[in-house]
């Protein structure tokens, strides 16, 4: 033999045996339940049938069986109570009456003795199920398995025996309400886009929307062109402002460099009279040439003036200009914030009344999830409260988790709104 195919054997042999020690860890897994107060065992004798007895586990763990007295099982496997009934049951002396009247003493052999859970202890499953108690556990069961035999998933057994609205009413009711909600949501999205001058939004339909696409989708539509126009009209307003601002902002400086030219041909003027004055007390100059140099003064001082005014005009424009520019923002803000803060109240509205008519429609017993409320699907929250030595735990659990005999199931409907509007 090959030294290869000598390792070869040996890696098989080694995966074998760890085969087998997993499969042998998994099947003590399984079997790893232990007898606990409440539970029910079968003791049979195969030579005596009719010996065959069912005892319940006392508080103390123990149970009674005539001709044996207490025995204690409390904590012990169902092999280990095999086991047990197995070195007892021998040892004791049972007496077996004949058809003739007389008794024969039975000889007991271990191989005779049988000794099985024939009952274990009930499961409790409270909260948001149509029958809420006790239920028989069976092995192997699950959480869903345990919902079911306690009449399903249901928000409204305290209605059980009430005559209600005609449900197509209740579905008309149900999906025009969504419609609302529908129109506000893409409302408020838009709002929210137009806020921070954003040309685009979520067009996703909310989740759980009972809804046809097209429906949804044409609502979406509408307000994304509504938001473009808005957005459009704002802009081109916005922009006619900042325009006529830059032009006033150009003709002041063309005004200031008139109201600089013009003071200096004011000061030249005003130099050219003093000395036409001047030159006229002398006797230089006739009374003709100074009138004309006056005029010319006056007529300089005029344009400087006008400038001047022209100038201060043009500014003031220009403030007004930013001032419009800057509270057309302001105004369309404080009008889009209370838009929205009115478009969040109708939606808090008309969740509150879409969720009382989801319960409304939710089957009596039905073992589906309630209807879908405001854009969040109702989640059955699953909690199973379980003995752990001497501790109760409580562990989140789904419909597929495994029960123990005496778990506790709790069923809870909630979801992310109703958290937040809880805290």
């Amino acid at each position: 033999m090959s030294p290869m195919t000598l390792i070869n054997r040996i890696l098989l042999a080694a995966l074998g045996m760890f085969s087998a020690v997993d499969m042998a860890a998994a099947a003590e897994t399984r079997v790893a339940y232990r007898l606990s107060a409440g539970d029910t065992v079968e003791i049979g004798i195969a030579s005596i049938p009719e010996r065959t007895q069912r005892a319940t586990v006392q508080m103390d763990g123990t149970i009674a069986l005539p001709e044996v007295g207490m025995v204690s099982v409390g904590g012990l496997t169902p092999a280990e109570l095999q086991t047990r009934m197995e070195t007892i049951l021998p040892t004791k002396i049972f007496h077996q009456r004949l058809p003739d009247g007389r008794e024969q003493m039975i000889v007991i052999k271990p191989s005779d003795v049988t000794a099985v859970i024939a009952d274990y202890r009930p499961i409790y499953v409270t909260g948001d199920v149509l029958t809420p108690g006790q239920q028989a556990y069976r092995p192997l069961m699950t959480v869903r398995q345990a919902i079911a035999v306690s009449g399903g998933f249901s928000l409204l057994r305290s209605r059980a025996n009430q005559v209600g609205p005609d449900p197509v009413d209740l579905r008309r009711d149900y999906e025009s309400l969504w419609g609302e909600y529908t129109r506000d949501h893409f409302h408020s999205a838009r709002l929210r886009a137009e806020l921070q001058n954003e040309a685009k939004f979520d067009m996703q339909a909310p989740k759980g929307s009972p809804l046809s696409t097209a429906f949804v989708s044409a609502i979406a539509q509408a307000e994304a062109e509504g938001l473009k126009l808005s957005l459009d009209n704002f802009q081109q307003e916005q922009n006619y402002l900042e325009k006529s601002a830059k032009d006033a902002a150009a003709q002041i400086e063309v005004l200031l460099k008139r109201e600089q030219a013009e003071v200096e041909a004011v000061k030249a003027d005003e130099d050219d009279l003093a000395r036409v004055t001047k030159a006229h007390k002398a006797g230089n100059l006739t009374n003709d040439r100074l009138a004309d140099v006056r005029r010319g003064v006056l007529l300089s001082s005029s344009r400087a003036l006008e400038t001047s005014v022209e100038l201060m005009t043009t500014r003031r424009q220009q403030d007004d200009f930013a001032r419009q520019h800057e509270r057309n923002n302001n105004l369309r803000r404080i009008g889009l914030l209370t838009e929205l803060k009115d478009t969040n109240v109708r939606l808090a509205d008309t969740t509150a009344r879409l969720r009382a008519a989801s319960q409304k429609l939710q089957p009596t017993g039905a073992s589906a999830q309630p209807l879908p409320v405001a854009g969040e699907s109702i989640q059955a929250q699953i909690t199973i409260i379980r003995k752990v030595g001497e501790e109760w735990r409580k562990q989140s659990a789904g419909e597929d988790t495994e029960v123990a005999p005496g778990d506790t199931i709790e069923v809870r409907f909630s979801s992310a709104l109703e958290s937040a509007a809880v805290q």
